[in-house]
């Protein structure tokens, strides 16, 4: 699932393009993924971001709500994605289209009236605040970031790579976290996601941005993904192991 440095790669492309431009027609081909009035003719004045949930504010007050979930892409005016046989939505804009393409159709694109009410982003986030809020759990510190109203935008990614970056087991309890652990794993998860920002993002599954281009996250893993491979700090091999349901990886020897 594209996460917060993903999201936000599409987010600043869409707002340079979309940004004044009039929407003024919805080709509907797969029903589930919009859910809206078929009938739009409204100036797009805001493309904005809460975690992983983009969304579209309109001059007439009204707002979509886009998610990607797992497989979703937002592309701007590519003719390939036209008759493309994943592409759910196509929104007619003044000077182009706006695909919206998704394999799994889990994604969607809907009118809402409010954004999500979500936990703040990592660079929002201050150090006390995030001690404040793992203190009140017993989950794993790994399931606890995950936790989109205790800390939007981070996904399993960056979860993993954060945790490695800080030399943090993703099992301790979140409310047995000292403060020195606190600041260094905020900053941590800060950094990892900096670099997927700078990258363009992680293109290991199904995400490209809004050229239809890839990222290169993915070629700078820390830890995801790498079972089995050298750990880049002590050289200890790196495991797979299952925390809250969701794959994680671990270097033993760092990470104790």
């Amino acid at each position: 699932m594209p996460e917060l440095p993903e999201v936000e790669t599409i987010r600043r492309q869409l707002a340079t393009i979309l940004v004044g431009r009039r929407v003024t027609g919805i080709e509907v081909r797969e029903e589930k993924s919009y859910l809206g009035p078929k009938r739009v003719d409204q100036v797009i004045t805001k493309v904005g971001r809460v975690g992983k949930y983009l969304y579209f504010d309109f001059a007439d007050g009204s707002m979509w709500e886009i998610h990607l979930k797992m497989t979703g892409r937002l592309i701007w005016d590519r003719a390939d994605y036209e008759k493309a046989k994943h592409t759910r939505v196509v929104v007619v804009m003044e000077g182009g289209k706006l695909y919206f393409w998704d394999t799994r159709k889990f994604g969607y694109i809907r009118v809402v009236s409010e954004r999500k009410q979500l936990g703040k982003d990592p660079w929002e986030m201050s150090e006390a605040e995030l001690m404040r809020k793992l203190q009140k759990t017993g989950r794993s510190v790994k399931e606890a970031i995950l936790d989109q109203s205790l800390l939007a935008g981070v996904g399993n990614i960056y979860a993993n790579d954060g945790l490695w970056e800080a030399r943090i087991n993703p099992k301790q309890k979140a409310n047995t976290l000292t403060i020195p652990q606190v600041k260094k794993l905020l900053s941590s998860l800060r950094r990892v996601m900096e670099r997927g920002l700078a990258t363009g993002g992680a293109s290991d599954n199904s995400y490209v941005n809004a050229k239809g281009e890839m990222g290169s996250y993915q070629n700078e893993f820390l830890v995801y993904g790498r079972t089995g491979e050298p750990c880049n700090r002590c050289g200890t091999k790196l495991e797979r192991i299952v925390v809250g349901g969701r794959g994680t990886w671990v270097c033993q020897k760092c990470q104790l």
